[in-house]
């Protein structure tokens, strides 16, 4: 279990919500597995594997709020024979997995809704989100601009993805963010989490792609499930830092190398928020999640 734990801790290739997914499943494995004779026992020991996979990243809201409902979800089951609790938990594992794919699925037709047809859409980073959207718009002619989204590199997989879909892509480094943004209709990017101001925490770079877009009059939306929203404030927000040896670059004497993989939108730059409950222009307007 403690290998499991550790992959998903240190997976870089899945954006949050995949995460989430892969954590319920972990869950609902070991339930089956358990060794524990008692519901009691059970019950104690998949509560202390939820909440070691909720430290593991504390910058995705999904691995928090997901595995979290499921955990309320979990002492309210009638603990009569463990032979008979396993399969319920495994449901609920299940029921949350299937939830947050129909989340996605609902986002992903209402992105296609607002970009339309024959557009450029520019995005940064790997979400699952913005990949189901983009399987919806491969019918619809867009064109795509990926970065690069160092250190590394994901989104060139995304657009080998895109690519292999039969769009027209466009593969830059995250430096010429700027230089492209003004060929691009629309920004669509997801999210790890949405603070309680509707600022949001993503990939690095986002930020940066956000004041291009700004600047320039190019919407900027952000599709993510409404479970990524969180009460926390900017000020509270834990920013992940990996190490500096993904950076690739040699370490010399006097510099310190910085790995930190997410920053923060603020608000005043997002156009919208694709949710799989609509589509808000206020982040005051968006609903929070509750475990």
């Amino acid at each position: 279990m403690k290998d499991e734990i550790a992959i998903l801790a240190e997976d870089r290739e899945h954006g949050a919500s995949e995460l989430a997914r892969r954590s319920l499943a972990l869950l609902a494995n070991r339930a089956q597995t358990s060794p524990a004779t008692s519901c009691g026992g059970l019950i104690t020991e998949l509560n202390l594997i939820a909440n070691r996979l909720r430290q593991t990243r504390p910058s995705m809201a999904p691995v928090q709020n997901l595995v979290g409902r499921w955990q309320s979800l979990l002492v309210c089951l009638p603990q009569e024979e463990v032979a008979s609790l396993r399969p319920k938990i495994v449901a609920l594992a299940q029921q949350l997995q299937d939830q947050s794919q129909q989340a996605v699925t609902a986002i992903a037709r209402q992105t296609a809704a607002l970009v339309g047809r024959s557009a450029t859409v520019m995005t940064h980073s790997l979400s699952s989100t913005v990949v189901a959207s983009f399987k919806i718009l491969k019918e619809q002619g867009v064109n795509a601009v990926v970065t690069e989204s160092r250190p590394l590199q994901e989104g060139y997989r995304l657009a080998r993805q895109l690519s292999a879909w039969g769009i027209a892509t466009t593969l830059i480094t995250d430096a010429q963010m700027g230089l492209f943004v003004g060929k691009a209709k629309a920004i669509v990017v997801g999210a790890d989490t949405l603070l309680n101001d509707g600022s949001v925490i993503n990939k690095a770079g986002t930020l940066l792609l956000a004041l291009a877009a700004r600047r320039q009059n190019i919407p900027f939306y952000v599709a993510s499930e409404t479970f990524k929203r969180v009460s926390a404030s900017p000020a509270q927000a834990h920013l992940e830092e990996k190490g500096p040896e993904e950076l690739a670059l040699e370490p010399q004497p006097g510099i310190t190398l910085r790995n930190i993989y997410f920053d923060i939108t603020p608000p005043d730059l997002i156009s919208a928020y694709i949710t799989e409950q609509g589509v808000y222009r206020q982040a005051s307007e968006l609903p929070f999640f509750t475990i």
